[in-house]
């Protein structure tokens, strides 16, 4: 293998896109769409398509109708199995305070104003979001936007299409209705072309997030089976296309609710209790959201003061093939939002519903302030991989099947962008080419874990219809993610779940089914570290990966570059403002080279002197931009490596 250091760690209106990202953004997201992915999205496009004639047509042919009302609830039949129609049905203050939404909130104890402010975040639903709420209202309208221009009554709107919007954009005309992102836009569909839509809203418009709060539950409202016990965890159809779609347009992130089957069992599932995840919320790419209760949250720190339970009610996962599922948890629990009664009305509903707004909107917050601070959006694997590290480990220690990463954190998520300017932590979007091995080391801070996450957007596996607990591996590329003490060569390991007891405890193991991998070292010491990033066969094009790292001093280049600190040198001033000096107690030995890095590893300055005789250097770095920057200077004594920060 090859090895080298890490140097660098369509319905909307073309006017309605003033309320929303600017053109330029759009354009850019555009640019690095995959575009050779299109063909093969538009393939399974067409086989869904030819799927759902088939559905309505055998519908027909029954006398039923593909949208009923039953129970008072939307129930669309998506399938049918064994004669019998399969349906697919729907799935706040104290819901941001449960994610931390409200920190970055104008007024928020970190000083700052993201509130969704030129953000739009995409629902599709049984039904729209009434627009004309109160809600929902400014000076200059609705930031409510239509995209449905063919649905069967176009003025209905829906109570659960509307709490879900409510969820993520109430302004707070009701202070316990207000969305996590209560100045951002909604565009607004209802599920029945939603593949078709999505595609068209993240070509067209750069979309970076939807909400889908709905899916096919287990059982019916009567308590019969409504999905074949295959379907359960099954890498289906659905779940590939969707991750066609995340593979073609790599900026745009689908969230999912987990569904409300946590308390339903079924015979034939991987145990008892789990294995409850239907369709698109078993695909890689996308992010699936579990249902947790209210978390008791210090409201200067942040931190949970007690921990959040997970609501009974909340589907478990994992997947066929052991994956971790549900990604992480939101708040969906006893959530006040708008409902349509009347422009001033609301409604309390739980459910996962709820909780898949509830982080979809504070997510779109922290896709906000990380293109204010560093000029442009995360890719979705970094937003996903983002929210994972920060998230609040919760039940089993480490990743489980019920809680999956933990509970979002939007406090923490921003505290670990802001880090990034003073090199604790790094978060980087690298490309890893066939038979490459990204190396590089970091200084583990004494008093944090070390913690690196990758995450990377995996090409769409095979897909499984109609299989029951078919346990390959549905991952294309099988990245792997190490980190090694280098005192004493201790090597750490990613977490997994054991797919023969996925109620217990996560391992830590070699993964091969996750493209989500996690490593905390928790020893209380401020060694060195060396983290990487390989892979396992043969990739067929370079995957790009987004790498998190956190709890360190710095990182560095590779494992020569470590700081070394030499007695008989010494490099002042630190920080260094126009001249840097480097003086040693005894005259220097002939040639002395002198290179500053960059952070990511960029040669930026270089001298190169005959310094017989003389014990100092003088060099000028006045053309260096505020930051921080590695020294490496060789002579014919020693060599050090020392880390200064320019002024």
């Amino acid at each position: 293998m090859k090895v080298k250091s890490l140097l660098s760690l369509g319905m909307l209106l073309t006017a309605s896109l003033a309320i929303s990202q600017t053109q330029s953004e759009v354009a850019e997201i555009k640019q690095l769409q995959n575009t050779n992915k299109l063909e093969i999205l538009s393939q399974a496009t067409d086989k869904l398509e030819a799927k759902k004639l088939e559905i309505i047509k055998k519908a027909n042919q029954k006398g039923l109708e593909i949208n009923q009302i039953i129970n008072g609830k939307l129930h669309t039949i998506v399938d049918f199995y064994q004669g019998k129609p399969v349906y697919q049905t729907a799935h706040n203050i104290d819901a941001s305070i449960s994610t931390r939404a409200n920190f970055l909130w104008q007024g928020g104890n970190m000083g700052l104003n993201i509130e969704g402010q030129n953000m739009i975040v995409g629902v599709w639903d049984e039904q729209r979001v009434k627009d004309d709420h109160v809600e929902f209202m400014n000076g200059s309208g609705s930031r409510i936007i239509l995209g449905d221009s063919n649905i069967f009554n176009e003025d209905e709107f829906g109570d659960h299409g509307t709490h879900v919007g409510g969820t993520i954009a109430a302004a707070g005309v009701n202070e316990d209705a207000k969305g996590a992102a209560p100045q951002s836009t909604i565009v607004t569909y209802t599920w029945d072309q939603d593949f078709n839509e999505v595609q068209d809203e993240a070509n067209d418009n750069g979309l970076l997030i939807s909400n889908h709060s709905y899916g096919v539950p287990v059982f019916n409202n009567n308590g019969s089976a409504n999905a074949p016990t295959w379907m359960m965890g099954n890498y289906s159809s659905q779940a590939r296309a969707w991750d066609l779609l995340s593979n073609t347009f790599p900026y745009y992130l689908m969230v999912v609710s987990a569904g409300n089957d946590g308390g339903s069992n079924y015979s034939g599932g991987l145990k008892n209790g789990f294995d409850k995840l239907t369709h698109e919320k078993n695909g890689k790419n996308n992010l699936i959201v579990g249902n947790a209760q209210d978390a008791s949250v210090d409201a200067q720190s942040g931190e949970l003061t007690f921990p959040a339970f997970i609501n009974s009610s909340s589907s478990q996962g994992p997947t066929d093939d052991g994956r971790i599922k549900p990604d992480v948890v939101g708040n969906g629990t006893n959530v006040i939002s708008p409902v349509t009664t009347s422009q001033s009305s609301y409604a309390t509903f739980s459910g996962t519903s709820m909780a898949a707004p509830n982080v979809a909107g504070t997510l779109i917050l922290l896709q906000q302030y990380y293109n204010q601070e560093k000029g442009n959006y995360m890719l979705s694997s970094t937003l996903k991989a983002l929210a994972i590290h920060t998230a609040d480990d919760l039940g089993n220690t480490g990743p489980d099947a019920k809680y999956g990463w933990g509970l979002v954190n939007a406090k923490k998520a921003v505290e670990l962008i802001q880090d990034t300017d003073t090199d604790v932590t790094r978060i980087e979007e690298i490309d890893l080419a066939n038979q490459e091995t990204f190396t590089f080391n970091v200084k583990k801070e004494i008093s944090k874990d070390l913690e690196v996450t990758i995450v990377w957007n995996d090409p769409a596996g095979t897909s499984r219809d109609g299989i029951l607990n078919d346990p390959t591996p549905v991952l294309v590329n099988d990245l792997d993610l190490r980190i090694k003490r280098v005192s004493n060569s201790e090597t750490f390991l990613p977490w997994r779940l054991d797919l023969a007891n996925v109620a217990a405890n996560a391992v830590k193991d070699d993964n091969i089914v996750d493209n989500v991998e996690n490593i905390i070292v928790d020893a209380s010491d401020s060694e060195i570290y060396e983290v990487t990033i390989s892979h396992k066969g043969n990739l067929n094009n370079p995957q790009k990966v987004s790498l998190i790292v956190s709890g360190v001093e710095y990182t560095t280049l590779a494992t020569q570059d470590i700081e070394v600190d030499v007695s008989n040198i010494n490099v002042w001033p630190n920080p260094v403002n126009n001249q840097l000096n480097i003086t040693g107690t005894e005259a220097f030995e002939g040639q002395v080279q002198v290179n500053v890095y960059d952070i990511s590893g960029r040669l930026v300055l270089s001298s190169d002197k005959d310094t017989a005789s003389q014990n100092s250097i003088q060099m000028n770095t006045s053309s260096l931009t505020t930051g921080t920057y590695f020294v490496k200077i060789t002579d014919g004594q020693t060599s050090l490596n020392k880390k200064i920060i320019k002024e």
